[in-house]
């Protein structure tokens, strides 16, 4: 078994249709439904942010 940092080595020197194809089957290589991911990263970038003013983009105004 290789290590996680070997195989992101190995799927940075696919050619991009095979790293895109990677990208479109991996939810399904790892036994999740690509929607429960889909949900799971709305869950996590709204767990960091709080309201704060750091987590607004400053528009200059």
């Amino acid at each position: 078994m290789k290590t996680l940092p070997e195989i992101e080595a190995a799927i940075e020197t696919l050619p991009l249709p095979e790293q895109l194809r990677l990208y479109k089957d991996l939810p399904q290589l790892i036994g999740r439904d690509p929607e429960d991911l889909d949900w799971q990263r709305l869950g996590l970038e709204s767990f960091f942010q709080d309201g704060s003013l750091d987590d607004r983009v400053y528009d200059g105004i």
